[in-house]
């Protein structure tokens, strides 16, 4: 950045009338959107909306000056909206440069005659390539005319200029009428000075002009304050804009066991002795949390109106009350009064607390629903944890913790979004390793497998007590019914997936059939004894520890417990296995009592999918392989011994099995869609083998798609 730079006082007046005389006319080109980012450079609590011009992060670049380092904060948006704006006003401008100035500035002697210049910063705004160029031919310039430009905003005669124009209301009007008058008096100060250097490619060029006006602009505005009816008029704006309802989620700083949602800080200790949960500060509210110092997770919704439902079933403290807020946008906190949390108005707020982890046995967290109410008593819609009881005064009640409550680690382990989790009880790490179809002689690193972008599915395997515990991290195969059915012939297995979007499967298998398998809260009848006597007791219908609970299920159905030792070693260990994957599973299609399909309207033919319910088994079975021979003649493959085997025997060799499941790996995908369409037509259900392998043989046949499908509504129409 510039040093310091002394301004004579008689070159600051000699640039009064200069200014008194360009300011004006440069000022009325200036367009409304740039000129109010520029203008906002003093607000940042601005937030312009999503189609306005903004100005960029601050940025310094080594050795630069400090205008040119501004100008580039700006963005080339800014500036080059700019410079088209004023270049043929500049051009047109006759400016005298005063002897003050001359004698202030060395001339053109001073500029060299000769010099190189290279820029690789790839395109860039021309105004900052005139500027880097005037830096290096003439170092200091730039410093001076940001030195004068703030000399001047100060000066009595030209103060006044820089005050928006009488009449002016609106957050975007004031803005713009504050960047503009800066902006016309920075390009007023730099042309007469640029001019005084003549300096080669620079000289009266409008984009050096625009450029270090910018960057002299930029300086100043960044301190100035902004016009006296700007904050109002922003308020205005933003309570305009204010939408409800409104979510948001992040954390809120807690100091001495509580945090704070309030206008201003607060001091002095609250009372939570009432509900042992919230209590009114000035301003807002004060939350005790079981945390004593850190930060906290907290999700907010501002509403339009009360709640239109209680949830009480995932928290342990619910309780509601009233507080009355002065001018709106609380904040988490004094750390966080740049991002107000509610609506910024004054008025009477409700607000329903709902916390859960006081006592330390599950994760800590919190949630709030804000919504404008009158003032009414407090409302305690649940009262279950320890801490409240303490802070109420009450007697703490005797209790145990459920049995899921040993599984809550789980949701701060590596396993915490996603991941697959299989034991066996029976067996050993290599047949569970074969089971997943991976191959226990090639171990690969773990580590490095989860840093990977591919999707090809891996496995951890463990051996426990009593059988072996198979980790996907991020995977599912042990969910599939081709997996699971094998790994449990060596006892009985279970599984249970889950991944961040809130999917979940818990999977029972033993002796080698699947027993059940259901997504958590819509299981159906179960027939096997050993499950339903698994799943007793554990409620899925509520979604507390609901992936917790799907463990108590598998620990009770394998006999083994999991725990977070086992998946400290499986990281420690850093052994994995790459998965080939098993095929899916084929299903029959669903028909209804008189043989038409059961979910109509869809498939590979539109509509008419619905009509091959009605061909003969035998037609669907040669339209099925009729498609999957297309398909390899698309992809010039027929002439293979191992398609052509696979067409001819209408099925799967082991050889040909095994390629059809690599081609469901990244480095194998080249015809993932004929293997597809081939495994389809194997499906022991015609009408299911008919869809599927025209559904998934139109992609593989390429261009003769539309041929394909045709082929298959004339067989209907015989």
């Amino acid at each position: 950045m510039d040093e310091h730079v002394e301004i004579p006082p008689e070159l600051v007046e000699a640039l009064v009338p200069v200014v008194a005389e360009l300011a004006p006319v440069v000022r009325a080109r200036i367009p409304r959107g740039p000129a109010a980012a520029l203008g906002r450079l003093g607000a940042p609590e601005a937030r312009p909306d999503a189609f306005t011009v903004r100005t960029g992060r601050l940025v310094t670049g080594h050795g630069e000056s400090e205008a040119l380092s501004l100008l580039r904060s700006l963005g080339d948006p800014v500036s080059e909206r700019l410079l088209g704006a004023l270049e043929l006003t500049l051009d047109g401008l006759s400016v005298a440069v005063p002897d003050e100035v001359a004698e202030a500035v060395p001339g053109p002697e001073r500029t060299p005659q000769a010099f190189g210049f290279m820029t690789m910063d790839g395109p860039v705004a021309e105004t900052v390539t005139e500027m880097r160029l005037l830096d290096q031919l003439r170092p200091g310039v730039s410093g001076l005319i940001v030195a004068l430009v703030a000399e001047l905003a100060a000066h009595a005669d030209v103060s006044p200029m820089l005050r928006p124009t009488p009449g002016s209301t609106g957050e975007e009007e004031l803005a713009a009428e504050h960047g503009a008058a800066h902006l016309a008096l920075a390009v007023a100060v730099a042309m007469p000075i640029l001019k005084r250097i003549e300096a080669p490619m620079l000289a009266g060029k409008p984009s050096a002009v625009v450029g270090v006006a910018l960057g002299a602009v930029s300086a100043l505005l960044r301190e100035s304050p902004m016009p006296s009816a700007y904050p109002a008029a922003l308020l205005e704006k933003r309570r305009a804009a204010y939408l409800l309802p409104s979510h948001s989620s992040g954390s809120a700083t807690v100091r001495g066991h509580r945090f704070v949602l309030a206008e201003r800080p607060v001091e002095g200790e609250a009372d939570f002795g009432g509900n042992g949960l919230v209590a009114t500060v000035p301003g807002g509210i004060a939350v005790r949390t079981g945390l004593g110092e850190g930060q906290m997770q907290v999700s907010t919704q501002i509403l339009e109106g009360p709640p239109e439902r209680l949830d009480v079933d995932w928290w342990d403290e619910v309780v509601e009350i009233s507080w009355r807020a002065e001018r709106g946008d609380a904040t988490f906190g004094e750390d966080d009064r740049r991002r107000p949390a509610t609506p910024p108005w004054p008025g009477d707020f409700r607000v329903r607390v709902h916390a859960i982890g006081r006592d330390g046995d599950e994760r800590e967290r919190y949630e709030l629903m804000i919504w404008e109410a009158p003032p009414a008593p407090d409302v305690v819609h649940k009262q279950a944890d320890r801490l409240g009881y303490v802070l109420r005064g009450e007697p703490v009640p005797e209790r145990e913790n459920p049995p899921e409550a040993d599984y809550r680690w789980i949701g701060e382990s590596a396993l915490g979004e996603a991941a697959t989790v299989t034991v066996i009880a029976g067996g050993d790490a290599v047949e569970a390793l074969r089971g997943f179809g991976a191959d226990p002689a090639e171990p690969v690193s773990a580590l490095e497998l989860s840093q990977q972008f591919e999707l090809d599915p891996w496995v951890v395997a463990l051996r426990v007590d009593g059988g072996v515990l198979a980790v996907e991290f991020n995977g599912y195969q042990g969910s599939h019914g081709p997996v699971l059915a094998p790994l449990s012939l060596a006892g009985r297995t279970a599984s249970m997936y889950w991944n961040i979007n809130g999917l979940t499967r818990l999977s029972f298998a033993d002796k080698g059939k699947v027993l059940a398998g259901f997504e958590l809260g819509h299981q159906e009848e179960i027939a096997d004894q050993g499950v339903r006597e698994a799943l007793a007791d554990l409620d899925f219908d509520s979604y507390r520890d609901r992936r917790e609970k799907a463990f108590v299920a598998v620990e009770r159905y394998t006999g083994y417990r999991m725990k977070a030792e086992d998946i400290e070693r499986m990281m420690a260990a850093d052994v994995a296995y790459r998965i080939v994957p098993r095929l899916p599973q084929l299903y029959p299609e669903a028909r209804n009592a008189d043989g038409s399909r059961k979910y109509p309207g869809h498939g590979p033919l539109g509509a008419d999918t619905d009509r091959l319910a009605f061909l003969p088994a035998e037609t669907l079975r040669d339209l099925a392989w009729h498609a999957a021979t297309v398909a390899a003649e698309n992809a010039g493959v027929v002439g293979e011994p191992v398609f052509a085997d696979t067409l001819a025997r209408r099925g799967l060799s082991p050889e040909a099995e095994l390629l059809a499941r690599r081609s469901q790996l990244h480095a194998h995908r080249e015809h993932a869609w004929l293997w597809q369409a081939i495994h389809c037509a194997t499906n022991p259900d015609p009408l299911g083998a008919a869809i599927g392998t025209l559904n998934a043989a139109r992609y593989a046949a390429g261009a003769s798609a539309a041929d394909l499908l045709d082929h298959a509504r004339r067989v209907m129409d015989r």
